[in-house]
């Protein structure tokens, strides 16, 4: 492929999860309001939980249990991934089944899906280990000042070298352990081939869907300050509104992204998923 029809295969990915969230917008909404709650609200409310519970010198047990329920939520991302990539298959395809339907095929192999949480964990302590003596050393008051130090932007491109391998390995391997049984190291490595020579596709959809996402803060965020100027406690009240409303819609996209990503470089046009 050249790179123009790259570009055109990305952009075709933004506007393909376009027409299938217009199918039902509800059920998107729904699927991405789950996501948000249980894998990134609830994981940063239980670590503050647990800070609370060691500062106070709280029960034991109640320690022991929020942080089995917040490694259960960190380490079951790839299941509700496998499921949305279902559900986005079925929509796409035009069939109407349950989504109870779709976690019983993916089931099977939850041990394995369970273990790529457990990997991508350790990747993220590690992440954190190799970047804990940056953070540290910066000084927080320069970090008031309008220029921010080297230090801060040194930390930036460590999380961000440290990110892009994260990312690549994610972006496929839950998929392909559920719908192509690989084991899970082999799902990781050829994650990673797979979205590497997808690169161009990819970039160009993440960054058509975070132009969209701009452009549509922008617009909203422009009447809310309108709003604002005779009543501003509607207009604050809308502006939250607003954060929720991009939040949801930026995920149902990624996740539709990704599966159209992924059905572009596993599938044969008309070839069905096999779980």
């Amino acid at each position: 492929m050249t790179f123009r029809s790259k570009v055109k295969l990305g952009f075709s990915w933004v506007t393909d999860s376009l027409a299938l969230f217009k199918q039902h917008p509800a059920k998107w909404m729904g699927l991405s309001s789950l996501y948000l709650v249980f894998f990134q609200f609830l994981p940063i409310l239980l670590l503050g939980i647990i800070e609370q519970i060691n500062q106070a010198h709280g029960s034991i047990i109640i320690l022991f249990f929020v942080g089995l329920l917040g490694l259960a939520l960190t380490f079951s991302w790839p299941i509700f991934t496998s499921v949305v990539i279902g559900v986005c298959r079925e929509t796409h395809a035009e069939r109407m089944t349950a989504v109870t339907e779709i976690f019983h095929r993916v089931k099977p192999h939850a041990k394995q899906l369970i273990f790529l949480g457990v990997v991508f964990f350790v990747y993220r302590l590690i992440m954190i280990a190799l970047t804990e003596a940056d953070i540290q050393s910066m000084d927080i008051q320069q970090m008031d000042k309008e220029v921010m130090p080297i230090g801060f932007w040194w930390l930036m491109l460590k999380l961000l070298i440290l990110q892009v391998p994260l990312l690549l390995a994610t972006w496929y391997s839950p998929l392909l352990i559920s719908y192509h049984q690989y084991s899970v190291f082999k799902s990781i490595g050829h994650s990673v081939w797979a979205a590497l020579h997808n690169i161009t596709a990819l970039i160009t959809a993440w960054v058509t869907l975070t132009l969209a996402v701009v452009g549509v803060m922008l617009v909203l965020g422009l009447l809310i300050g309108v709003i604002a100027i005779f009543a501003k406690g509607i207009a604050a009240f809308l502006g939250v509104m607003l954060i929720m409303f991009v939040s949801l819609m930026a995920t149902a996209f990624l996740f539709s992204i990704q599966y159209f990503s992924f059905l572009s470089m596993y599938y044969k046009k008309g070839e069905d998923f096999v779980s």
